[in-house]
C-alpha cells in the first residue's frame, strides 16, 4: 500500500490553514459589505455565507491532513485534498460574486454620469 510523504503531510495541513484564514477573510468582506451599504446586503450575505462554508470545509481539511500524522493513506490524504478543492472552488466563487456586484457598480455609475457634448 502506498504511503504519503512527511512533507506531503506538512503541505496539506499548510494549504488547510491558507483556506482556513481565506474563508475569515471572506466572511469579514461580506459583513462589511453588509454593514457599509444597504444596497449590498444580499451580496454580502451571500458572500459572507461563502465564507462559512470555506471555513468548514477547510477545517474538514485540516482535520484529515491532522489525521494524516497517524494514517499517511492515500484514501486519507485525498479526502484532505478533495476538502481543499471544495473551498478553493467556494472561494472562486465568491470571488466572481463580488466581481459581479462590482461590474453592477460600475455600471451603475456610468449610467448615472452625464453625458458631455
Amino acid at each position: 500500500m502506498h504511503k504519503i510523504s512527511p512533507q506531503s503531510v506538512q503541505m496539506a495541513q499548510k494549504h488547510a490553514l491558507q483556506s482556513l484564514e481565506h474563508g475569515k477573510s471572506v466572511e469579514e468582506l461580506g459583513k462589511r459589505l453588509q454593514s457599509n451599504d444597504q444596497s449590498k446586503q444580499e451580496i454580502g450575505q451571500s458572500i459572507e455565507a461563502s465564507g462559512k462554508t470555506i471555513q468548514k470545509q477547510a477545517q474538514e481539511s485540516l482535520e484529515k491532513a491532522q489525521e494524516l500524522k497517524e494514517d499517511r493513506s492515500v484514501e486519507i490524504f485525498s479526502e484532505s485534498v478533495q476538502a481543499h478543492i471544495n473551498a478553493s472552488q467556494n472561494h472562486i466563487e465568491a470571488v466572481k460574486e463580488f466581481q459581479k456586484g462590482l461590474r453592477t457598480d460600475l455600471d451603475d455609475h456610468k449610467c448615472s454620469e452625464p453625458k458631455h457634448e
